[in-house]
């Protein structure tokens, strides 16, 4: 009786050492990029993390299937005055993250911010959209022979989903690979499983 009890005990623990080391393995996620055509200056460009790709959006306004929104060089996301989900954007210099890789995980006290009016140099002057403020800080202005040109920067944000799940981002380009202006390519790593693990 005295060695069953012992032997049970045994594979009861390496059982139990099994299943931590089971636990512990946290399979990566995968880094994909994507280009957004958001040429149209009328419209915007519906992008969902979960689905990897733009989507019909029938009413933005309400609908929480979207996370990000593309019209040129203006982005939104999925919430504040944009939409009834949980979107917001924080950008990781903050903690003096530097590179897509440096990113590994949300910082408890990044400081994210909602959709809200921002007034806007345009053609004709200046003009308000509702926008995320932070992703504004995406790109640069730059004067080249041809006219002016935009320059993405080398800043990596967090996206919160309208879920309020969390990607990483990196906007790399603004042009197609036939140099058409509002093609916007973009670097992620979204996790699906709600966690701040980012790698």
């Amino acid at each position: 009786m005295k060695n069953s009890m012992i032997v049970f005990l045994s594979a009861a623990i390496v059982a139990l050492l099994f299943s931590c080391n089971k636990e512990e393995e946290i399979p990566a996620i995968e880094s994909k990029t994507f280009e957004i055509e958001a040429g149209n200056v009328l419209g915007w460009k519906y992008f969902s993390f979960s689905e990897d790709d733009t989507i019909s959006v029938s009413d933005p306004s309400v609908s929480t299937e979207w996370d990000l929104a593309f019209q040129r060089y203006r982005i939104k996301t999925n919430g504040g005055e944009s939409g009834k989900g949980l979107g917001s954007a924080a950008n990781t210099l903050q903690k003096g993250q530097k590179g897509f890789d440096a990113v590994k995980s949300v910082h408890e006290d990044l400081v994210f911010e909602e959709d809200a009016p921002l007034t806007i140099a345009v053609q004709q002057g200046y003009e308000t959209f509702i926008v995320n403020p932070v992703l504004y800080t995406w790109f640069t202005m730059e004067q080249a022979s041809e006219g002016t040109q935009i320059a993405p920067s080398d800043f990596v944000y967090i996206v919160k989903t309208a879920s309020g799940k969390y990607a990483k981002v990196w906007f790399r380009g603004y042009y197609s690979a036939t140099n058409v202006s509002g093609h916007i390519t973009i670097q992620y790593k979204y996790q699906p499983d709600g966690s701040g693990n980012l790698e």
